[in-house]
């Protein structure tokens, strides 16, 4: 038994656990997602501030999974995902539908079966990568957000399927690091929208 109780995620990732406190589960992965935190924190006072928000919710849901590999920090982790894309189309297209509630009751529906969360975040994000490359300015922030992302989801990908020969490059925390640079070039984008 942990000190979170018996880990229930639906995901799991490839760091050992409890090495450097008895109170959190991945350090790495846990103390990585300050990142987002950091990102977010130039925006606060912005109008962007709801995507800011919800990127500081990423961070704290980051911790929340990663610090206790219970369900309750995936639902957090993953829902704050889910409405830092959301809010980020809704700022680019006024038009995008209303569909909070609608995210909500099919995330929590389908959250042990992670394929059904990666395919709706993944698409969201096309959808804002597509919006953005329709804009002329500032080409340079897109091709930075589309270049940290692809790194930051092939440090994701290998530590999901090869991770545990490669462990000890956390690489996980890596996915924390560059994501949150993607994020934070997608919210000095949004800024121009």
């Amino acid at each position: 038994m942990s000190f979170w109780g018996t880990p229930d995620t639906s995901v799991r990732f490839c760091e050992k656990k409890y090495t450097h406190y008895s109170w959190i589960a991945e350090y790495h992965n846990t103390i990585s997602s300050i990142y987002y935190i950091l990102a977010a924190l130039p925006f606060i006072k912005t109008k962007i501030s709801k995507v800011a928000w919800s990127c500081i919710g990423v961070g704290i849901g980051s911790m929340m999974l990663h610090g206790t590999v219970r369900f309750y920090g995936q639902w957090v982790d993953e829902l704050s995902m889910l409405f830092f894309s959301y809010n980020s189309l809704r700022h680019i297209d006024k038009r995008f539908p209303t569909m909070s509630p609608f995210l909500i009751a099919v995330y929590l529906t389908h959250w042990k079966f992670f394929p059904v969360f990666i395919s709706v975040f993944l698409s969201m994000q096309l959808r804002i990568l597509y919006l953005l490359s329709k804009r002329k300015k500032n080409k340079l922030l897109l091709k930075l957000y589309v270049f940290f992302f692809t790194l930051g989801f092939s440090c994701w990908i290998t530590d999901k399927f090869v991770g545990e020969r490669y462990e000890k490059y956390k690489l996980h925390a890596y996915w924390h690091l560059f994501t949150a640079l993607s994020m934070l070039s997608s919210m000095k984008l949004l800024l121009t929208c």
